[in-house]
């Protein structure tokens, strides 16, 4: 465990009002001339737009029908090449 000792930090904590999925968030701010202000609102701006990413469904890409008919076009090529494999023998 390492000690720090004479370092000061401006911090910034955000707790959101639904906390299912942070209880808070903790920004370390690196320059100390913006206006408090507009820190505060930065780090709500970064922490609203990772809890619109992190709640945001998922999309399937592959519909039921669609993942059928590769699995069924698979067996139809295996099929075939057995087939073939067979013949030349």
């Amino acid at each position: 465990m390492k000690m720090v000792k004479g370092v000061t930090r401006r911090v910034i904590v955000v707790q959101p009002d639904n906390r299912a999925l942070f209880e808070q968030a903790i920004f370390l701010v690196r320059d100390h001339s913006m206006p408090q202000r507009e820190v505060v609102r930065e780090a709500c701006r970064i922490a609203d737009r990772y809890l619109l990413g992190a709640v945001r469904p998922i999309k399937r890409r592959y519909g039921i029908w669609q993942m059928a008919g590769a699995f069924l076009l698979g067996i139809g090529l295996a099929s075939i090449a057995w087939i073939s494999a067979i013949w030349i023998l």
